[in-house]
């Protein structure tokens, strides 16, 4: 286990919430749940999002023995922007993350548009990563000569409008002042537009909070790690897959509305050996009635011994 850098080791923010300072000054914040000294699952966030979107998780972590550690991309949140940031740099963050925090090996988890950083990370932390989960992912829609179908809403989401920067601007501008101002507007719009299973899942008051105050606190800050998260998934990922070794699960909902399913099965498809779980009727916030089993499914086989796929 790597000794933790004491000059950027966490400290405490104002409310208690932590950062570490990364090697170039950047501050990346991040919250912990469930058990201090359990295994080690760093949970990465959707789009947009921070550190708070996990505390749902905690009592389930606590209950399963695990360290659920919830890091902000930069620009998310307390973090500090990084203009020039893509998968491969969330991958070197992490790297020091982990260092700073003393942690050597650690499972990854990512949930909508935190996944794509959690497959890189797997693929370029070969030997530190124990296992991926990834959940109602974000998938690859570029770099393809077939490109995966989706319908003309998710065209325009995730290929048109991030090449459109001033009209992504004004929706994610819009977003982010509903979400901050007039959240009980944002999240009627958040319901009129959910699949049928997911409007049940919303409409739970702890669900509310937690997704409402989650995606408020990440997007505080501006849009501009929004608009970077677009632009990152819309163009080509040059990850290279084909390198991870950690044993991956992806679970999908066939019924989600929120991200290309066709394009998130693409994923686990190019990850070698991942167990890909799709579940019929489901919707996107499939999880937050399943948190349990997810995280059960992903402590188990990082604490397994095994380390890496045969």
């Amino acid at each position: 286990m790597p000794v933790a850098d004491k000059s950027s080791m966490h400290q405490p923010l104002t409310g208690g919430d932590l950062f570490v300072t990364l090697p170039d000054g950047r501050r990346l914040g991040f919250a912990e749940y469930g058990d201090p000294h359990g295994v080690p699952i760093f949970g990465l966030h959707g789009t947009p999002g921070s550190r708070r979107m996990f505390r749902l998780a905690h009592e389930a972590a606590c209950d399963l023995n695990i360290r659920l550690i919830a890091p902000e991309r930069p620009g998310f949140g307390v973090s500090c922007h990084h203009r020039g940031r893509d998968l491969a740099s969330y991958a070197g963050d992490l790297t020091h993350f982990a260092n700073a925090l003393g942690i050597d090996r650690f499972a990854v988890a990512g949930v909508s548009g935190g996944a794509p950083y959690a497959a890189a990370c797997a693929a370029i932390l070969v030997e530190r990563v124990t296992a991926l989960g990834l959940i109602s992912p974000i998938g690859p829609m570029a770099g393809f000569e077939e490109p995966p179908p989706i319908g003309p809403g998710h065209y325009f989401a995730f290929r048109l409008a991030p090449k459109l920067t001033p009209l992504m601007a004004g929706i994610f501008g819009i977003g982010r002042l509903a979400f901050l101002h007039a959240p009980d507007l944002i999240f009627a719009l958040l319901l009129s537009r959910a699949a049928p299973s997911d409007r049940a899942i919303l409409r739970r008051p702890d669900v509310r909070r937690n997704l409402l105050a989650g995606v408020a606190e990440g997007c505080r800050p501006g849009i501009a790690a929004s608009l970077q998260d677009m632009r990152i998934f819309s163009r080509p990922w040059n990850v290279p897959f084909e390198d991870i070794r950690a044993p991956a699960f992806l679970w999908q909902g066939l019924g989600d509305r929120n991200v290309p399913v066709s394009a998130a099965l693409r994923l686990g498809h190019l990850i070698p050996r991942c167990r890909i779980r799709r579940i019929e009727g489901a919707g996107h916030y499939w999880i937050f009635d399943n948190i349990g089993a997810v995280l059960q499914e992903i402590a188990e086989t990082a604490n397994s011994g095994s380390g890496l796929a045969a």
